[in-house]
Order: C-alpha cells, then structure tokens, then sequence
C-alpha cells in the first residue's frame, strides 16, 4: 500500500470502483433505510428535530445524509471523492423527484484538513471511513477534527465494521466487499470507546448493529437475507450479543 493520505486512497480506488458503490432500489430502499438503526439510532440520541444541522463526514453513496434530510434536517454531505459525490448527487435527485427539494449540499472535503467552521453541526456522523486510519494518532486527529464542528452538546456518532465479529476473519479474506478496500483497523468496542474517550466527547454509549445480519452477510443469498431480516424484527437481541455479533459497531458521544 503506498505512504498516501487515506482520502486520496479512497479517491483511487473509487475511480475504478464507484460503480459498486450506487445503490439501487430507489426509494423503497431509502425509506427502508431510514427506519434502520443506522438512522434510527444517532436520531434519537442526538435528538434530531426538523432543521437540525447534520454533517456526514465522508459520504460515499450519500444514503446516510439522504435520509437525514428526508427527516427534515439541514444536511451537508463530504466526501474527498468527486466520484462518490457525483454518486450522491444523482441518488439526492431520485429522492428529490419523490420528496420535492431537500436541504442537502454536497460539498468536496479533506477529513485530514477540514476547512469548515467549529461549532456549527447537531450531529457528525461518520460511517465506514475512519477504521482506515491505521495509525492511532492520525485516526484520532480526524475524529478530533470532527468533534470541533459539532456544536457544543452536539453529537458525534462514528459507525465502524465490528472488527472482533467471530466472522469478520473470513469477511475479510473472502467478502469482495472486504478484499476491494483498503486496510482497516479492526475495532472492538473497547478501542472505539477508547478513541472517542481521546478526544473529549461525554455520555457515550457504544451498541453492535444488525447481529442477526451475520447470516447473510456473506454468503449473500436470498433466502438468508430474508431469514436474517425476519430474526431482526423478530427477535431482539441483548446488548451484550449485539456487541459481539453485531455486523457494525456505533459509537456515539455529546460534545462537552
């Protein structure tokens, strides 16, 4: 791997692959994916209301900050990648010919130097992006660099691959979604706790999402997918479960 900044990393690779990255599914998918913990989760914490400022610090598909706005808030969605916004920017206009105008601006940014303005965001929300920081101090300074634009009691949520998942070894030796990325450090909720301990944020909680979604993880299929979706809704799962076998790990802290 070449001694480069994770964001240009993220660019190369997303030249040749950003077609992997569109989601399909329209709005279906994108109202589904709003009732999903993902959205569900940093909303209730951070305590979201119409007009409430969210900023997704690396964007990709731009699914998260979508469905942000299409709860009502004022969005801004980064991403190092003209690629992946271009990507955002046409899956916000399949929402917009369903919803009507959202408040959504798609902004190119460098999470390493983030030129905006401290003190501005309700919610800072990060997913699948900051475990390729492999270097601790570094990781951490883009965390820290997060915190500084959320508002003072705003939130901080950082959404990460459950690193110790008891299948996360052969996910990433045989999953394309794993073998096409680059290197990721792999969290535990101890080391997410610990990062976002470091850098000053209060009244954390850390959860595991989708445990029931390992059967269907990978290998795809459909039948396994729709197991796994009955599981879920079916029959919840104790914390304690959802941090080991949880897909993703969420960390989610208020700026003090």
């Amino acid at each position: 791997m070449p001694d480069l900044p994770v964001g240009q990393i993220w660019a190369d690779h997303f030249k040749t692959k950003a077609a992997s990255y569109h989601i399909s599914g329209g709005m279906p998918f994108l109202r589904k994916f709003t009732r999903s913990p993902f959205i569900q989760l940093p909303v209730h914490y951070a305590k979201l209301k119409r007009g409430s400022r969210v900023l997704e610090a690396g964007c990709a598909s731009g699914k998260f900050s979508i469905c942000f706005a299409m709860l009502g808030c004022d969005v801004t969605a980064l991403d190092f990648s003209t690629a992946m916004l271009d990507n955002a920017a046409a899956l916000k206009g399949v929402a917009e010919a369903n919803t009507g105008p959202l408040n959504l601006v798609l902004q190119q940014g460098d999470l390493e130097n983030l030129d905006l303005e401290s003190n501005q965001f309700d919610l800072v929300i990060n997913e699948g992006v900051v475990e390729h920081w492999l270097n601790d101090v570094e990781r951490r300074q883009v965390l820290a660099n997060m915190a500084r634009v959320t508002k003072p009691g705003g939130t901080l949520a950082i959404i990460i691959p459950n690193g110790y998942h008891p299948r996360m070894t052969y996910w990433i030796n045989n999953s394309p979604a794993f073998l096409a990325a680059p290197p990721m450090v792999r969290y535990n909720p101890e080391l997410l706790l610990a990062d976002l301990e470091s850098i000053g944020v209060g009244d954390l909680m850390i959860d595991g999402i989708y445990a029931w979604h390992t059967i269907d993880q990978w290998p795809t299929g459909r039948y396994r997918g729709l197991t796994g979706s009955a599981l879920q809704r079916l029959i919840p799962l104790p914390r304690m479960l959802r941090l080991k076998w949880g897909i993703h790990l969420i960390g989610m802290g208020r700026k003090l």
